[in-house]
């Protein structure tokens, strides 16, 4: 493959041609500059623990080819496959992947994610399971949170801007959440395919679509929603759901 490897401490990143970055080890920081369209990069078996990672997109979005995805068919501009976090910060501004940042298989605590002006999806996590202290998500050409196959626990999110689905939780994901806030999304959060997603508290604004719970794919059953306290504003519809499916809002089943 036309990757490129640079290890340190416990750490293993993998970069495409296009990718500069700076990695300052005393401030553990890493700086990742995305110099051309669709350039990525990876951490996979590592371990990142108490490290901010920012990556810096390229900005243009015409002339993207969406090429053959490449090594092992991974998505995101910056992907963590196999690894371990721990106290880390992650931020990403103008990328143009199909995912911003892709989580496969990790397994730790975050303390903060920030993402802005993502091309396709923000934040795609997949057969994880995290603790992410704070979400923040500002301008997603698709989905802002989208999560599978795993066990993800967020203690705050705030999403503005999102083109499809603010939250899509799915395949058996348990999801849970104490404080969301969602401005801007066609769908605030949809819960589908045997996931159960539990809000504490939940702040709408401005979706077509509130909560919406439903089976997709035959292999699964439906969805959960469970929200202690609810609240939506300017929308066209509130709650949309299937017979497989179920919305709970302070102690009412819909």
């Amino acid at each position: 493959s036309d990757y490129k490897k640079y290890q340190f401490d416990e750490v293993n990143l993998y970069y495409s041609n296009g990718i500069d970055f700076k990695i300052n080890e005393t401030k553990k920081k890493i700086d990742i500059y995305q110099k051309k369209p669709e350039a990525r990069v990876y951490f996979i078996k590592s371990k990142l623990k108490s490290l901010s990672i920012n990556f810096i997109g390229y900005e243009k979005f015409n002339d993207l080819k969406f090429l053959p995805f490449d090594l092992k068919g991974l998505t995101g501009c910056l992907t963590i496959v196999d690894s371990n976090v721990e106290n880390i910060n992650l931020t990403s501004t103008n990328s143009n992947c199909e995912d911003s940042i892709n989580f496969i298989n990790v397994k730790g605590n975050i303390n903060n994610i920030e993402i802005s002006n993502a091309y396709r999806d923000a934040l795609d996590l997949d057969f994880s399971q995290v603790e992410i202290n704070d979400i923040t998500i500002n301008k997603a050409g698709n989905d802002c949170l989208d999560v599978s196959f795993g066990i993800y626990t967020i203690n705050t999110i705030t999403l503005n801007r999102c083109n499809d689905k603010g939250i899509s939780v799915g395949e058996k994901s348990i999801f849970k959440s104490n404080t969301t806030n969602i401005d801007n999304a066609e769908t605030g959060v949809a819960s589908k395919d045997s996931s159960v997603a539990n809000f504490d508290r939940i702040y709408l604004d401005n979706s077509k679509t509130c909560l919406a719970a439903y089976n997709k794919k035959q292999e699964f059953n439906g969805g959960i929603i469970n929200s202690n306290f609810f609240q939506c504003k300017n929308y066209e519809k509130k709650l949309t759901k299937d017979s497989y499916s179920k919305i709970m809002i302070e102690n009412n089943v819909f």
